[in-house]
């Protein structure tokens, strides 16, 4: 696979057809910089756009769906929930996603991916679970170790881990962990079981800390030309009360008290994207992402 270049991607949860101005405040990164975050009003989803590039940008409509468009530059778009207190995923209920992908376009584009994306804290990692992906060029040396597989909703994952360096903390730059389980068939729509593969990496000893957010996730490049699209009929992320309770959506939103800070912001493959604003727990003293 090759390293992430450019992307456009447009993302449309429902049939949108009128903006709600407000919903997406700050939803273009401003001139100059590479990146911009907010909550969705009247969800309990927040947001974050980065660019590398010329333009990416999120747009939400007033039945609950999204456009996120992005023209020349490289993109990661990240939306759902984070939470008040990190806490260890046994000690939350069962979280799941339900999604379905519409139709895509793409001029010559060599790279994108939908999953789920998240991080954790004491430790710091990152983990990404990828149901829907094109790689021009597969070369999976990209995700460092091949870690052992398993079956899960329909399918074969593989699970890889790799170390990501220079994460800007308020100690200073660090590495941490960044985990990997990669569907070995693409597939469009479905249901993806996220308690399963946070239980499969414990089981072979690839540590999560306390979870601080679980977000849909699209990344991708250019293409060889100007604009590239993928749209999503919705994809919502839920959390159980365990494991044989009802499932509802989750409905909380990060409100620790915060330090301002900036971080390096890394692709999936580890190619810088640049810095973005991001914020730094007091307790914590690592940054997070917001």
């Amino acid at each position: 696979m090759k390293n992430l270049v450019c992307l456009g991607i447009a993302l449309i949860m429902g049939m949108a057809t009128t903006i709600y101005a407000d919903r997406c405040p700050n939803a273009w990164p401003a001139e100059g910089e590479n990146y911009a975050s907010g909550t969705i009003d009247s969800t309990n989803y927040s947001y974050e756009v980065w660019r590398d590039g010329y333009n990416a940008l999120l747009e939400c409509y007033d039945n609950g769906g999204y456009k996120v468009y992005s023209k020349g530059a490289d993109a990661i778009v990240r939306f759902g929930p984070k939470f008040d207190e990190p806490k260890t995923f046994d000690q939350h209920g069962n979280f799941a996603a339900d999604y379905k992908l519409g139709s895509t376009y793409g001029a010559g584009t060599d790279f994108y991916l939908v999953g789920i994306q998240g991080n954790t804290t004491e430790p710091k990692t990152e983990f990404y679970i990828i149901d829907y992906w094109i790689y021009e060029d597969a070369d999976t040396t990209v995700f460092g170790t091949r870690m052992g597989e398993f079956t899960v909703d329909g399918d074969t994952y593989d699970i890889w881990q790799n170390t990501a360096n220079n994460y800007l903390g308020v100690q200073g730059d660090i590495s941490y962990k960044r985990y990997f389980s990669i569907r070995r068939t693409k597939r469009d729509s479905g249901r993806i079981d996220i308690t399963a593969h946070f239980k499969k990496w414990e089981e072979l000893d690839l540590k999560l800390g306390k979870i601080t957010d679980v977000m849909a996730l699209v990344e991708g490049s250019k293409g060889k030309c100007c604009t590239s699209y993928l749209t999503i009929d919705y994809f919502n992320i839920t959390e159980s009360a365990d494991s044989t309770g009802e499932t509802t959506a989750i409905s909380r939103r990060a409100s620790l008290p915060l330090l301002k800070g900036d971080a390096r912001v890394f692709d999936m493959q580890g190619r810088y994207l640049g810095t973005g604003e991001k914020k730094i727990s007091p307790a914590v003293r690592t940054v997070k992402k917001r």
